[in-house]
């Protein structure tokens, strides 16, 4: 009989420990509070337009005995036939609640562009780990949006990476998800950058499923053949609504550097000789050859710096050269009497306006004066003359060689290119 008894009160226990977890369920200890949907609180029946978004606000209040914890609360909308591909709900991270304290939520819910014309169910629901849910419903009424254009997508060709010089064909689909039919629709696509540009004009009309879709005739964008390697933005805009409303859509396409139009600022240097030993107090010449590579006239300033164990004299600081001429500068360095014997570096910088082009290192092996007799004067400036023919003939013959070399690279590699590229047109 005291067995019995004692399995009674075991099982009246844990009848009352059931009970006691039951009253522990936050769902309970929780209820509603204001719901705003886009700022406005919701009393019935919310008016909506397809591609809107929801932001909403929902009030949560708990009672004076127990709080919550680990909640999160959920926004969903169903019966969308492409709800696997547009999220239409959204996520609380978890968070607890203090007792007798009201908590505020935000949630964004999307509208798709083309959802239909219907009533559908905003469902706000709270849960936590384990207990059950509380729930509210709030009744959307979805209108078609009057006057909605969209850029679906945009196809390139002959794709996203192109080389300058070429041009890129571009196809536009437009999809109407208003209630309007739109007339002259203006697609434009443009490269800012490159200052680019092409424009069409459309009707987009409506079917009897309130989405209708339409393709643009073929866009052509010139790259021009002087454009630098890079990426650049390719921008498309539709203006509809009597071109009151504008829709944007921001691509990004490739560009490779077309070798034979990269030489609008090319300058070719020949230098010699870059080493000379000289004796203190005694001049030597070099000789710099300067070539426009390029395809437009250019102005070059000649700058130099010894550090003070000699001095530098140009023939020329200042030359203006048209595309594929060149000229000669000269340089003479004097070392000090007292120039330290040994090696020693002379610089001379060429400059195109602000811009640093290039820097030449002139060597001089320095030499202790050695007194010996004075030669004449005639005999001085005839080696002089014939030391500066000498390097100018030199010099001049070898950019020569440089610049036919590289003509002959660049209209091998344009030729190769424009085979490669004849399947484009």
């Amino acid at each position: 009989m005291r067995k019995l008894l004692n399995l009674i009160a075991l099982f009246v226990v844990s009848i009352l420990m059931v009970s006691m977890v039951s009253a522990l369920d936050v769902t309970k200890d929780l209820k509603f509070g204001t719901v705003k949907v886009n700022g406005d609180e919701v009393t019935g029946v919310l008016a909506v337009e397809e591609g809107q978004d929801l932001e909403v606000r929902v009030g949560l209040d708990s009672n004076a005995l127990a709080g919550a914890k680990d909640i999160q609360v959920e926004a969903e909308i169903n019966g969308y036939e492409y709800s696997n591909y547009d999220k239409l709900s959204d996520s609380t991270s978890l968070f607890d609640l203090a007792a007798n304290t009201t908590k505020y939520v935000d949630l964004k819910v999307t509208l798709p562009k083309k959802l239909d014309k219907d009533s559908y169910l905003l469902r706000l629901r709270v849960v936590d780990k384990n207990g059950a849910a509380i729930s509210k419903d709030i009744t959307l009424a979805v209108e078609p949006k009057r006057h909605g254009i969209e850029v679906q997508d945009v196809f390139f060709s002959p794709g996203t990476t192109l080389k300058a010089g070429k041009s890129l064909l571009t196809t536009v689909l437009l999809q109407n998800y208003g209630d309007k039919n739109e007339k002259d629709v203006k697609v434009k696509v443009e490269m800012p950058e490159l200052g680019v540009s092409a424009t069409e004009v459309v009707d987009v009309d409506m079917d009897q499923n309130n989405v209708d879709y339409k393709s643009v005739p073929e866009m052509f964008l010139p790259i021009p053949a002087t454009a630098a390697a890079g990426d650049y933005q390719v921008k498309v805009t539709a203006n509809f609504n009597d071109l009151r409303d504008t829709v944007t859509k921001t691509y990004t396409v490739k560009v490779l550097a077309n070798e034979a139009f990269q030489t609008s600022d090319k300058l070719v240097l020949a230098v010699g000789p870059e080493t000379q030993a000289v004796t203190a107090g005694q001049t030597a010449m070099y000789g710099i050859a300067l070539t426009n590579a390029g395809s437009v006239s250019k102005a070059y300033v000649l700058e130099t710096a010894t550090g003070g164990w000699a001095t530098a004299k140009l023939s020329d600081s200042l030359v203006v050269l048209e595309p594929g001429k060149n000229k000669v500068v000269y340089v003479e360095l004097t070392p000090a009497a007292d120039a330290a014997v040994g090696d020693h570096v002379a610089s001379v910088t060429v400059k195109s306006g602000k811009d640093v082009l290039e820097t030449v290192a002139l060597k001089a092996s320095v030499a202790a004066p050695v007194a010996a007799p004075a030669p004449a004067v005639v005999a001085k400036q005839t080696s002089t003359l014939n030391l500066r023919n000498g390097l100018e003939i030199a010099l001049i013959i070898l950019v020569v060689l440089l610049v036919v070399i590289g003509l002959i690279i660049g209209f091998s590699r344009l030729k190769k290119d424009d085979e490669e590229d004849k399947t484009y047109y």
